[in-house]
């Protein structure tokens, strides 16, 4: 008889193409809009306190939507980004914190987009890549640890065990 065939297996998911995946459609999303809708949804953003999060749906990338369709600087545009910076720059040292790397990167290119010059940028590209580093080697080592847990049990099971002989009792009489 013929072995079944196996199961296909999917590929890993791959978080950062995901994320350019989803980063592309919102940008497509976004450039569909009048600058008068990205300004209502911009309001509602802030008021909601949706200041760079969720993604596509908050205030920051709200606003680089309406100046990248502005054929004229829009200067409300530019302050609010300039006032949104700090807040995009706590969140994804937060996000490095939490390891979600991932949302941490898609801060760094709404602070990108917004200021390609800000002093902030290359700390947190380190911070990032350092982070995403350090999981990594944690990760190895868990794995390492792993099998040589695995190897030491095998090599425990596959020693001969001993019978535990007794001595007989003697009999009284």
């Amino acid at each position: 008889e013929a072995a079944p065939a196996a199961a296909p297996v999917a590929a890993p998911a791959d978080p950062a193409a995901d994320a350019a995946e989803a980063a592309q459609a919102t940008a497509d999303a976004l450039a569909a809009l009048s600058i008068d809708e990205l300004r209502q949804r911009a309001s509602v953003a802030l008021r909601d306190q949706r200041l760079y999060g969720p993604a596509g749906d908050n205030a920051m990338e709200y606003y680089l939507a309406i100046r990248e369709q502005s054929t004229t600087p829009n200067v409300v545009a530019e302050s609010a980004l300039m006032d949104l910076m700090p807040y995009a720059l706590i969140g994804a040292e937060q996000a490095i914190v939490d390891g979600d790397f991932v949302e941490a990167e898609r801060l760094a290119e709404l602070m990108a987009r917004t200021d390609a010059e800000a002093p902030s940028l290359p700390r947190i590209r380190e911070a990032i890549a350092a982070g995403r580093s350090a999981a990594a080697e944690r990760t190895r080592l868990a794995e390492e640890r792993a099998r040589q847990a695995e190897a030491q049990r095998q090599a425990a099971a596959a020693q001969p065990v001993a019978p535990v002989i007794t001595a007989p009792t003697p009999v009284q009489a």
